[in-house]
């Protein structure tokens, strides 16, 4: 099998036919499936959409269960987000509310209703039935749920402030709440499961008030949802980061508590690559191996192992190791590993992971790209390991020359604030806070592995931004004081290895 031909699957897990057969299970499938969490977070690309595809089709093999997915679409939630009156007027949490306990009320009954034969409540499943011709065999999408609200609201009153007191009872009248709801549970008293997962929230998000009080109304509309019925079970599937964000905007924030965070270890990352190796040599009718990795990769590279060397240049995310990957097979023409060509795709690699970092944090820190475009050429070939005068000498270099007209950044600039920048960068995983000494010695603590409080006495970029920004590859006979007194010749490289 020639290693340029791997085919290590699509970056999206929805467009990835081979997905089920290489998903790796975690610690998190069982409780998911025992429905003991309702919400999932977990950073870009480490695999929350892969899970909630698993589930998906694990529990659409349970008897009597219906599946649904809710993923909005960008173009969707961007309409949402740019309607003046929305913005200006409508846009508040109890609105959201109504308005997503209207689309999963609606999108539950028109898959009954198109699915099931004489099964439940001759009433509701007629209800449910008729719902679904009336709309085609699906629910409206969520644009198309808010704008009929929305046009009932304005026929009824000016605004949202006319109904007072009574706002609730209003807002659950004009959403149909109450039809809704009573065919739903009487459907789900005879028996009828339900499964809805809604993912893609992120997409279209910017972070404005607007858009934060979507998804707190999404919160609040599944938390309601799951307390109807023991069968109704929502899963709601959150970037971290912009879960933190909304955490901070509720005052329910208690009701929200109880998630599951994606995490993975290096076993379950191996473990990843070793499947979708052996998916490839099983397609070439070539035997399953228990380690397949060293068929694909060298045992070593310069002085590190090869998986060790891997692991450290990513942010421990699926999506990270299945790019390096594909960089650096892609460039092998033969069957043998190449250490060189792994060397060779750290480059490529590391630029996309530092544009993919500031894809990420795009709408909380717009124009991160601008910092590092100046850090790879004012900074060049120098070093990834400095101490604390050394880094906020470089984040005034930044603040006084980089010319990012941003909200977040003026403020930074106005007060000179080196510290807050410096927590940004440890936020976002661009640098890691070095600690000496203690009885495990020294270590990098990186905020996407520990809850850690961080000095920044000394701090490293991580590994892999490196090669990005125009560090100097290794540093050699740098004298670092250990914490007992005495002084040692450390390599910081070794030292994270």
């Amino acid at each position: 099998m020639l290693l340029s031909e791997i085919q290590w699957g699509d970056d999206s897990a929805e467009k990835d036919p081979n997905l089920l057969h290489y998903f790796i299970t975690s610690g998190a499938l069982p409780r998911l499936l025992g429905k003991t969490k309702n919400l999932v977070i977990g950073r870009k690309g480490s695999g929350k959409s892969a899970l909630r595809r698993k589930l998906e089709s694990e529990f659409s093999k349970q008897e009597n269960t219906h599946v649904i997915n809710i993923s909005p679409k960008y173009n969707s939630i961007r309409s949402i987000l740019n309607d003046k009156d929305i913005v200006q007027t409508y846009g508040v949490e109890i609105f959201f509310h109504y308005s997503w306990l209207r689309q999963i009320l609606t999108d539950c009954l028109c898959t009954v209703g198109s699915q099931a034969k004489g099964k439940y409540c001759a009433e509701s499943l007629e209800f449910a039935r008729q719902l679904s011709l009336q709309l085609k065999m699906t629910s409206k999408d969520l644009v198309e749920n808010i704008s009929e609200i929305l046009t009932r609201i304005k026929g009824k009153a000016g605004s949202l402030g006319e109904f007072g007191l009574n706002i609730d009872r209003e807002l659950r009248d004009l959403a149909d709440a109450n039809s809704l709801e009573y065919h739903f549970n009487n459907i789900c008293k005879d028996g009828a499961k339900f499964v809805i997962v809604i993912d893609d929230l992120d997409l279209g998000w910017d972070n404005s008030s607007t858009a934060n009080n979507l998804l707190l109304g999404l919160l609040s509309a599944s938390n309601y949802i799951s307390a109807l019925s023991p069968n109704i079970y929502p899963c709601i599937f959150l970037r971290e980061d912009v879960y933190s964000i909304l955490i901070t905007q509720t005052q329910h924030s208690d009701k929200y508590r109880n998630i599951e965070r994606i995490r993975w270890d290096r076993e379950g990352l191996l473990n990843m690559l070793n499947e979708r190796i052996n998916f490839n040599r099983a397609k070439n009718s070539m035997p399953i191996l228990a380690d397949s990795f060293h068929t694909v990769f060298p045992v070593t590279i310069g002085t590190s192992n090869t998986d060790n060397w891997l692991l450290e240049r990513t942010l421990s995310r699926p999506r990270e190791l299945i790019q390096f990957a594909r960089y650096y097979t892609e460039s092998v023409n033969n069957e043998i590993p190449s250490d060189q060509c792994l060397k060779d795709a750290e480059s490529t690699y590391s630029s996309w992971k530092l544009d993919d970092l500031c894809a990420e944090f795009s709408n909380q820190y717009p124009a991160l790209n601008q910092i590092f475009a100046y850090w790879k050429t004012k900074f060049f070939r120098h070093k990834y390991h400095l101490d604390n005068s050394e880094i906020t000498t470089m984040l005034l270099n930044i603040i006084v020359d980089v010319p990012i007209n941003e909200p977040w950044f003026n403020e930074i600039a106005t007060a000179a604030n080196t510290d807050s920048l410096i927590h940004i960068l440890y936020k976002i995983g661009f640098i890691g806070d070095f600690v000496q000494g203690g009885d495990g010695g020294n270590r990098i603590f990186y905020s996407h592995i520990d809850r850690h409080e961080p000095r920044f006495e000394q701090v490293q970029i991580h590994p892999c931004f490196r090669k990005a920004v125009n560090t100097v590859d290794r540093i050699r006979n740098r004298r670092l004081e250990s914490q007992g007194g005495d002084s040692q010749e450390i390599d910081p490289q070794e030292v994270e290895s």
